[in-house]
């Protein structure tokens, strides 16, 4: 009786001891893009710990590949963004929501960084119980305002108890569709540009032309394609030359990069849809 209250306390204790999902370290769900937005490219891709493994089937019927693995640690997530680059298989929006099992550091994002490239964007999901991976993510959003997308799942999630499990980390079945909507809202400007929706044309057809502008070391071609007499072209270069990942307000920022259509970079819409700014690139 005595040896099994000793072993009992013991397992506790380890239980304590481990990383986040310790007791579902084997477990694995990688679910499949099963429904994806007319004209969009390759699915975006989210790679996960335990925490994302019950949202996995959720983000894929909203349109994103995930995979998710019990205590998995980020330098495992960046190795599998190196493979599928070597595959040629990684996606224009990558989504990393892994922290839970010890604290990320800006040098490890900047490894993350550096396989992605200039040219895709990889969004952070912030991580509950981690101060310092969550100072690391919102350093990385401030310094790199063109390519890194923070999704603040820590903030958005805060007095929402009943989408936990007991831990307070794990979600159950209502805070995984939460979950898995919250990060589907926030890549979607840049993975589901809504390319039939807009219809904007080709920049060679577009209705002002407003000359050339820069933004972080690129020269972009700036169009109004729509409502040319309702913005002047200093407007318009101001609102192509502001970091994209910063909210805009009236306006609606779209990565054109992410569609198969890629006759634009970037495209800005008002909420009213009456006037529309177009980025190309200078080639």
């Amino acid at each position: 009786m005595q040896r099994t209250l000793i072993v009992g306390l013991i397992l506790s204790v380890v239980t304590l001891a481990c990383p986040a999902g310790a007791s579902a370290c084997g477990e694995l769900r990688h679910s499949h893009a099963v429904r994806r937005p007319d004209r969009a490219g390759r699915a975006p891709l989210l790679i996960g710990d335990s925490t994302s493994i019950i949202a996995a089937p959720v983000l894929g019927r909203l349109g994103i590949e995930a995979d998710a693995h019990g205590c998995r640690q980020f330098g495992q997530g960046v190795a599998m963004l190196a493979a599928r680059r070597h595959a040629r298989t990684l996606p224009h929006v990558v989504v990393l929501a892994l922290g839970a099992n010890g604290p990320i550091s800006t040098g490890q994002i900047g490894a993350a960084l550096r396989i992605t490239g200039p040219h895709r964007v990889l969004a952070l999901v912030t991580a509950r119980r981690s101060a310092a991976t969550d100072a690391a993510m919102h350093r990385s959003a401030s310094r790199h305002r063109d390519r890194v997308l923070l999704i603040d799942w820590v903030r958005y999630s805060a007095g929402h108890g009943g989408w936990f499990a007991g831990d307070g980390l794990h979600v159950g079945q209502a805070g995984a569709s939460a979950y898995a909507h919250f990060i589907r809202r926030a890549i979607a400007p840049f993975a589901f540009p809504p390319v039939r929706r807009l219809r904007i044309g080709q920049p060679g057809a577009a209705g002002k032309r407003c000359g050339v502008t820069h933004r972080n070391g690129h020269r972009l071609r700036v169009f109004v394609p729509r409502g040319p007499t309702r913005i002047t072209c200093a407007r318009a270069r101001a609102i192509v030359r502001r970091p994209p990942m910063l909210r805009l307000e009236g306006w609606r920022t779209y990565d054109w990069r992410a569609s198969r259509a890629r006759t634009w970079s970037w495209v800005y819409a008002r909420l009213d849809r009456k006037v529309v700014v177009g980025a190309a690139p200078v080639r």
